[in-house]
């Protein structure tokens, strides 16, 4: 189906543009061939006007000469009829009105004397003389185009008329002929322009499509099939800066992970070395105090290496179920709420509606998931209240949203709390990549993570809602 597209689109400004050229130089075209007809329509009736009184005035001088003797003007009778005169008297001259009212014949004739007297008129030429000198050449009347010749001797003068009225119609006629085909050749030229533009640009349209489908978890090549040598250009350029970026982004998650990775054998030693520090201690040394400090740092830090790798993990490509299907979640995230709890973090009660896990299911990997979750309930446990417990809920079987109390979030905050390292201004403890991890994870999955706050039917607190993509 062809349809144009939006006004700042390639195909708009190409039909736009193509139609307006192509009706300029239509009508352009229209015009000078108007002209030209009409010029040369002009030219065509004035050789005939030359013609007929060439042909036709020494006949017309022989026919006066055989008929001098009648009276009067004398009327040229029309083929087929016999020549009358201008007597009032003459009923024969009525009786004929009739049948040449039924000839249509637009030429005109005056024969006149040197004083300018007609001599002989055909049929249909009026009984006063033309409006014209009695002078060789043309001449235009109030209402006819006049040729004037000399014959019989230079003493006559022969006179051929076309009404300007007939000249005009005939010329309007031949222009209406020729620009009404416009009428119907414009909106079929804007249908066949919009048809070769759409199909035109359908690669360019399925490069845009490749383009964007193309982000931080898909940096595969563009397949270049049988394109035009501008898209393929572009294509290439775009497939070298997909692998040089897909390049900087392997070395950046190689690095996270690995320095992750290898800290957590250090700092896992230095945490129990201090531990066992601690307990060798006795109440009220002076070396205690610096050794809880030292303990608090250390397990941050343990904390901070652990968001690395997960970090590293969700920013990888990946993220959906090994089978392509919907997963059951719901046992998932029980387990998750369960370690945690375990864990004994510190913040308000955990409040969850079991029956709901069983309807959850979604097309996404269970430790992608169980990462995600982790996160947005550690998030909410750290800034929300500890008055009022964190809200778990399932909705349409593959909607989770973790909610909790606490100040609200600030509108400028909340579009960069998915930003790595952002932290809420509520608190200060937190490493600032739980979200950041979730969001990754939601585009690699065709996720979508919804921020609110405060959270709905509230006037305080915060809501991470986390919509999963069903398969």
């Amino acid at each position: 189906m062809m349809k144009i597209r939006a006004q700042n689109s390639l195909q708009f400004i190409l039909t736009k543009r193509l139609t307006l050229i192509v009706a300029v130089f239509w009508v352009i075209g229209a015009l000078f061939a108007a002209y030209t007809a009409r010029h040369e329509m002009e030219e065509g009736a004035d050789t005939a006007l030359v013609e007929t009184s060439r042909r036709t005035s020494t006949l017309i001088i022989d026919y006066l000469e055989n008929h001098q003797g009648a009276g009067g003007i004398v009327v040229l009778p029309e083929p087929g009829f016999d020549f009358v005169h201008d007597d009032d008297d003459d009923s024969d001259h009525d009786d004929h009105d009739g049948d040449f009212d039924d000839f249509d014949d637009f030429m005109q004739y005056q024969l006149r004397d040197a004083n300018g007297g007609v001599l002989l008129r055909s049929q249909n030429a009026p009984e006063t003389p033309f409006d014209a000198p009695l002078e060789p050449g043309f001449s235009d009347g109030d209402e006819v185009r006049v040729y004037t010749s000399v014959t019989g001797n230079g003493h006559l003068f022969m006179q051929v008329a076309e009404p300007t009225e007939h000249r005009n119609e005939a010329i309007i006629e031949t222009m209406v002929s020729q620009f009404t085909p416009l009428i119907f050749l414009i909106p079929v030229t804007i249908l066949a322009v919009v048809y070769s533009v759409t199909r035109a640009l359908g690669p360019v349209r399925q490069v845009r499509n490749e383009i964007e489908a193309r982000g931080e978890g898909n940096l595969t090549p563009i397949a270049q099939d049988d394109q035009t040598e501008e898209i393929n250009t572009i294509v290439t350029a775009v497939n070298r800066l997909m692998a040089k970026l897909e390049a900087a982004l392997s070395v950046e998650r190689s690095f996270t992970a690995n320095s992750a990775h290898e800290l957590r054998t250090p700092i896992a030693v230095a945490l129990a070395q201090t531990q066992r520090l601690l307990a060798e201690l006795p109440e009220g040394h002076a070396a205690r105090k610096r050794a809880v400090q030292t303990e608090e740092a250390l397990k941050r830090l343990s904390r901070l290496s652990e968001k690395l790798l997960q970090l590293a993990r969700a920013e990888s490509s990946g993220g959906f179920s090994p089978t392509g299907h919907n997963q059951d979640l719901g046992p998932t995230l029980q387990l998750v709420i369960e370690d945690l709890k375990r864990a004994g973090m510190d913040g308000a009660e955990i409040r969850f509606d079991a029956e709901n896990l069983a309807s959850l299911s979604a097309n996404i990997d269970h430790d992608a998931f169980a990462i995600c979750m982790r996160n947005l309930i550690e998030n909410a446990l750290k800034y929300g209240g500890d008055d009022e417990p964190v809200d778990i809920h399932v909705a349409q079987g593959h909607i989770v949203q973790v909610a909790n109390g606490g100040p609200p979030v600030s509108p400028a905050e909340l579009g960069q709390l998915t930003t790595r390292f952002k932290r809420s201004s509520n608190k200060a403890d937190g490493s600032g990549l739980g979200l950041a991890i979730v969001e990754a994870i939601a585009r690699n999955t065709k996720a979508e993570l919804k921020l609110y706050s405060p959270r709905p039917d509230h006037t305080d607190g915060f809501m991470a809602e986390l919509r999963l993509h069903q398969s």
